[in-house]
């Protein structure tokens, strides 16, 4: 038993972590978007993040379900992560916000000031691979942008 015991935890030990989600979008009008799913470590927290050129003055990340604050200034870090949008109210700064479910995945940010206000939404739907940037308007490049989307695997 003691031996089936270690056996058992060297191989366990030997296995190769599991590979993170990550998921290029391309549109043939927009720059392409990248989302890593619960690849990362922030403030003791997994996060997810996306990237993109409509992204400006935040990092963008967040929990499932949560809500990632960016420092207002300079390298515009992560601040502090949040579960729920009633505790950013005093938050000055970038804001984005995260979820997953079965048939989707969403991103979208904002700066919070006096009250938020939404930037960007990129929202993925997991079915059929195709997704929508919306960048809202007054922002630079307003409009509506439709993706396709796969799951890639990181070369290194």
């Amino acid at each position: 038993m003691k031996r089936l015991t270690i056996a058992l935890a060297t191989l366990y030990l030997a296995a190769p972590a599991a590979a993170k989600d990550i998921i290029r979008c391309t549109s043939k009008n927009a720059p392409e978007v990248v989302m890593s799913l619960e690849a990362r470590k922030m403030l003791n927290k997994t996060v997810s993040c996306i990237s993109g050129e409509f992204i400006a003055d935040m990092t963008p990340c967040a929990t499932n379900g949560g809500y990632g604050l960016s420092h207002p200034t300079g390298s515009a870090s992560l601040r502090e992560i949040v579960s729920r949008w009633q505790d950013y109210g005093d938050h000055h700064g970038g804001v984005t916000h995260h979820f997953v479910t079965p048939e989707k995945i969403h991103f979208d940010g904002g700066w919070m000031s006096d009250s938020f206000k939404t930037q960007w939404s990129f929202t993925a739907d997991r079915l059929t691979g195709r997704a929508k940037l919306v960048i809202e308007k007054g922002e630079d490049r307003e409009g509506q942008y439709e993706y396709v989307c796969s799951r890639v695997k990181q070369k290194f």
